[in-house]
């Protein structure tokens, strides 16, 4: 019975780790590209899930936060974008396919 009781609260905490809550930008914790951003050639605008690149609206695949506090996000056909330098209203965009980088400046809501 000893040997349960110490088992409850750590399938709790695997469990909660596991929970749809305890991924990367939700429960509470918004990430910090969300919203409508100035980005030099277009408008672009991200929620936790899509980016609207002005053109076309990519579902977000997987979202890989760097040690730096960059992201990478991840979208159909090994496409990829990191946004990273977060400073009050600004990021930089970078896209790993053409090597494009842009200054952004976030807009209101």
């Amino acid at each position: 019975m000893q040997r349960m009781q110490t088992l409850v609260p750590v399938l709790g905490i695997l469990a909660g780790l596991c929970a749809p809550g305890a991924a990367l930008g939700q429960g509470g914790d918004e990430l910090p590209f969300v919203g409508r951003w100035n980005c030099e050639v277009a408008e672009f605008a991200f929620t936790d899930t899509t980016y609207d690149n002005g053109a076309e609206v990519l579902p977000i695949r997987e979202v890989q936060e760097g040690t730096d506090g960059s992201y990478t996000l991840f979208f159909d056909n090994d496409y990829m974008i990191t946004l990273s330098g977060f400073t009050g209203d600004e990021m930089g965009w970078f896209s790993h396919e053409s090597g494009d980088n842009f200054a952004c400046t976030r807009l209101a809501d």
